[in-house]
């Protein structure tokens, strides 16, 4: 009864808080349902005062560009034209109106928004492009994607449009996914086109070709580029020149390069020739259309949970949580006496009423105490039983998490690219799982067991009492149980509804962290409905569920009125014939009503056991998943390293595509204290070689060698603290700037050494300005920051460790041109005696490289440095050329 109260408190909580949650309205909230609806859109903008006094003005049918460094205000109007936000003073007008008191929706159906870094669901590629315009025909989406330039990728995938992008677009490039995200901006046919960044994260020869595309775009649309590469805002019809939020120039890209001013010296920094692109890749870049899956339709028998798995069993070798277990089960046992005990004093009570006056007084007086010492034992046995069950679950429970969180960090990358492996599907895990599994353990798990044992007890009673009457009774108690099994098939259905709940979290996080994307396409109806349609599934198991459930429960009651009317008719018949005691008559039908009446509440305090079994066996599928490489082993050589690299006829396939080979036989030589860039078309491996030098994965045949060493042979911890990795996407924690940048060290550093590595990559004077320094928080996932200021924040990261071998891979791609010089001359100087891998799209960051190496299709085709290649006039050559 007390857990039910305290469920039925903590419903009545949450329903509160989404009451509260849905009750909310803004003034925002309100212009999404009214506002102006205009029968054409003028795409006049006009800022007025706006940021820091900024005022612009975007002319319609023109190409509008801004530029400026990192914090200067750029992606902000983006966000201000989409209604992201509403500034807090000025204005902003769009054909006159004020954009406040236009409708949300009819305002982003006008607009097209593709961003620095696309964000794309997993789902297939047709869905993907759709979410831009909900009611797009395929031919709509193949038109798209051709001015995109992705059709042509898309055809080669077995299952074309239906292929499976996976979470967040893992098994795309980033060039991929950019022009997928391109095709879903352009599928709308917007009247505005807000380019943030939109290809950045092209290679040089996608990027001209999409250019090209965007520029057809273009036309007859009123277009606002955001850019910190010059090239792609050359031909702007007006540039906007930013800083500190306010406009400091303004002109066509001659007008500002003939004043040389501002412009003109962020023009510089990055020099503007197209001969100064390389090929940029993104950080995955291994696309083979045998990696995808066509999207599978919705199909009951695919959501059937294994029948023949073995229970898992947590070996419990620690002797207190046995101890407890054994006490909670002692005080949980003690408690389930209680019932027959009351019984039996009870027809104590009765018979005393066949004795004497006095002799009367004398036994009610021996009950009363009798039912006293009970109440107190009870009481403390009660009370226990909870507290050690509750004690124990937490013991076994902590132990579960923490050795599958041991498991998470520990375990191989490989491990993660496994269906039902994904880092969300894993965040699910850990924060669905421990709530579930706590509904039927601890205390609950306390109040079945006293149940049990107290329908034993009871049965066990009424044959001490009377066996002809409680054999009378046995045919009723045997149909009642046979009911009760039948309650374990309502557990399929449980399960099935407990699979599709889940997935449509999964869904519902996935939405929710993509919350600005869906705002900006405007479709939050669209991924409404599906998430309803998928809820409607899990709805459908319920039901089933809850049918067989109050079937047998209400049938279970029914027995419990049937067995009475039983034992009333036969107790009375064997009290008449055969003179026996009414006491034994009443303590059994006592013992045997209320051995029925505890079915009911033990079958809802196990209606969660389907969803919590489930939940406890992806815990321990985590807890004891095989690990073919442990990163925190003390096992391993700890050689001296001082980075001379040797890579031997190296095969690599990763695990989940072993028929598509990345690597094929690579040789490659790097000699410490030397700088090597890697070059090439999407998919040729770069990133791949910085993965199995990191050994997030083990080559398939071949060897690496590390100073002469087998990489297989080194300490993974020992070798991975000798390098420092700098990756395209940076990661932060929400923590401090000072914490993220001393994250993971397990020596103590002086915060001199913190300020020292911040100096040199060209962050310590932004950290200055904030006002709580290095103890300002940057936000989940380094939200606070802008991209510039993550990435340079995790240069200082990897620099602090002071890495024998720098990673960089494409380390300066987000930094604006001022501060992208800054890093680069700081990375030079950091790089001094270190092996340093370059991958990277711009000349500037490789042309001083001591050599380059030209990959195709997981093969070295060129090797040599800048002069040497453009010589040879080969690949290289004629990446520059494009």
């Amino acid at each position: 009864m007390l857990s039910t109260v305290s469920d039925i408190n903590m419903v009545a909580d949450s329903v509160q808080r989404v009451m509260r949650f849905l009750d909310t309205e803004t003034s925002y909230s309100k212009s999404i349902k009214r506002g102006i609806q205009p029968e054409t859109f003028k795409a006049a903008i006009s800022f007025r005062n706006v940021l820091h006094d900024l005022t612009l003005d975007i002319e319609p049918g023109k190409v509008t560009a801004v530029v400026g460094t990192s914090g200067a205000g750029k992606s902000t109007i983006v966000s201000l034209i989409s209604r992201l936000y509403d500034p807090i003073a000025g204005q902003i007008l769009i054909g006159g109106v004020d954009i406040k008191k236009l409708n949300v929706s009819w305002l982003r159906n006008q607009i097209g928004v593709v961003s620095q870094e696309p964000m794309l669901f997993d789902t297939s590629i047709e869905e993907n492009i759709r979410y831009g315009k909900t009611t797009s025909t395929l031919e709509d989406i193949i038109e798209a994607a051709k001015i995109s330039y992705a059709h042509g990728f898309i055809n080669k995938l077995p299952a074309g449009y239906r292929s499976i992008v996976g979470e967040g677009g893992t098994k795309l490039s980033g060039g991929q996914k950019q022009r997928i995200a391109i095709a879903r901006a352009i599928v709308k046919r917007p009247k505005l086109l807000l380019l943030d960044e939109a290809t950045s994260a092209l290679d040089s020869h996608s990027e001209g070709i999409v250019q090209e595309a965007l520029d057809n775009a273009m036309r007859n649309r009123t277009t606002v580029i955001v850019a910190h590469r010059m090239s792609t805002v050359k031909k702007a019809d007006v540039i906007y020149a930013m800083k500190e939020g306010r406009v400091v120039e303004k002109g066509t890209h001659s007008e500002l390069m003939k004043f040389g001013g501002y412009y003109y010296s962020l023009a510089k920094i990055q020099e503007l020739e197209e001969k100064d692109q390389v090929d940029k890749t993104s950080r995955k870049s291994y696309l083979n259309e045998e990696w995808f899956e066509e999207a599978p339709p919705f199909n009951q028998e695919s959501l059937e949970v294994p029948r023949n798995e073995k229970t898992l069993q947590l070996n419990m070798k620690n002797l207190k949580m046995m101890v407890v277990w054994f006490l909670a089960i002692v005080f949980s046992t003690t408690t389930s006496t209680f019932l027959p005990t009351l019984h039996y004093i009870f027809s104590l009570f009765c018979e005393s009423f066949t004795y004497s006056k006095d002799e009367l007084s004398w036994r009610a007086l021996m009950n009363v105490s009798y039912l006293f010492g009970l109440g107190i034992i009870i009481f403390f046995s009660v009370i226990l039983s909870g507290v050690m069950s509750t004690i124990a679950t937490q013991i076994w429970l902590g132990k579960l998490q923490r050795k599958a969180f041991d498991k998470m960090v520990s375990i191989d990358i490989s491990w993660f690219d496994w269906n039902g492996n994904s880092p969300n599907e894993c965040l699910e895990i850990f924060t669905n799982s421990p709530p579930l599994i706590e509904s039927v353990t601890g205390d609950r798990a306390a109040q079945v067991l006293i149940f049990m044992l107290s329908v034993l007890f009871s049965v066990g009673y009424s044959f001490f009492f009377s066996t002809s009457i409680t054999l009378a009774n046995l045919p009723i108690f045997i149909f009642f149980f046979i009911i009760n099994c039948l309650r374990l098939k309502t557990q399929d259905a449980d399960a099935r509804s407990a699979f599709l709940q889940t997935k449509a979290t999964k869904v519902a996080i996935e939405y929710v962290q993509s919350v600005k994307t869906i705002q900006i396409l405007n479709c939050q109806k669209y991924v409404v409905n599906q998430y309803q349609e998928m809820l409607a599934h899990s709805k459908k198991e319920a039901i089933v569920s809850i049918a067989w459930y109050a079937a047998v429960y209400s049938f279970s009651k029914t027995l419990i009125r049937w067995s009475l009317s039983i034992l009333f008719i036969y107790g009375t018949n064997v009290i008449v014939r055969s003179n026996a005691r009414g006491t034994s008559f009443v303590g059994v039908t006592f013992a045997l009503s209320m051995a029925s009446s505890l079915a009911g509440p033990a079958l809802i305090l196990t209606s969660q056991y389907p969803a919590a079994r489930q939940a406890m066996k992806q815990l321990y599928r985590i807890a004891y998943s095989k690990i073919s490489l442990n990163t925190m082993t003390d096992q391993g050589i700890k050689p001296a390293i001082s980075g001379n690299i040797i890579f031997q006829d190296v095969t690599f396939s990763y695990p989940t595509r072993e028929k598509v080979q990345i690597l094929k036989k690579l040789n490659l030589k790097i000699e410490a204290g030397k700088t090597i860039a890697l070059v090439g078309d999407s998919g040729c491996g770069k990133s791949t070689i910085i993965s199995l030098l990191e050994r997030f994965y083990l080559p398939n045949e071949g060897k690496i060698l590390i100073d002469g060493n087998n990489i297989n042979d080194i300490n993974v911890r020992y070798l991975r603290s000798q390098m420092g990795l700098v990756s395209q996407e940076p990661v932060l924690f929400d923590m401090t700037i000072k914490e993220n940048i001393l994250y993971g060290l397990e020596e103590k550093v002086t915060m001199d050494k913190v300020i020292e590595a911040a100096k040199i990559a060209n962050i310590h004077n932004f950290i200055m300005k904030l006002p709580r320094a290095y103890d300002a928080s940057v936000g989940e996932r380094g939200s606070k920051l802008s991209g510039g200021q993550k990435q340079r924040i995790a240069i200082a990261r990897a620099i602090l460790r002071n890495p024998k071998i720098l990673l960089l891979d494409e380390a300066t791609s987000s930094l604006d041109t001022e501060n992208e010089k800054a890093v680069q001359e700081a990375l030079e100087n950091a790089s001094i005696g270190r092996t340093n891998i370059v991958i990277a799209h711009r000349l500037s960051t490789i042309r001083k490289a001591d050599k380059i190496v030209v990959l195709r299709s997981g093969e070295v085709i060129e090797e040599g440095n800048h002069g040497q290649l453009i010589e040879k006039r080969g690949h290289y050559f004629n990446l520059l050329s494009r």
